[in-house]
């Protein structure tokens, strides 16, 4: 009598940052050290970077933080309704 001896696959999952992980863990923990932006970078990091924004708009169910340096420059990171980074500028 024969056995059978196949092997199901194992899946090793990694954690859903809610943004499906575009950047890497990597990535992302070297983009808040140098206060860095990129996109697809959940709302938490954004704050773990820059802290709390100065100003905070929404408009149709995206959510906009805005920062501005002591030099008077600014910052815009825009959010999509997911809490993941869709846009930034800089003026």
């Amino acid at each position: 009598m024969r056995q059978d001896n196949t092997w199901e696959p194992t899946i090793v999952g990694q954690q859903d940052d809610g943004c499906g992980n575009r950047i890497t863990g990597r990535e992302r923990r070297e983009a808040m050290l140098k206060k860095q932006v990129h996109l697809g970078m959940p709302r938490a990091d954004v704050e773990s970077a820059f802290g709390k924004p100065d100003r905070i708009s929404s408009r149709n169910g995206r959510t906009s933080y805005h920062y501005r340096d002591n030099d008077g420059n600014t910052r815009q990171i825009d959010f999509d309704e997911y809490g993941c980074v869709s846009m930034k500028s800089r003026k």
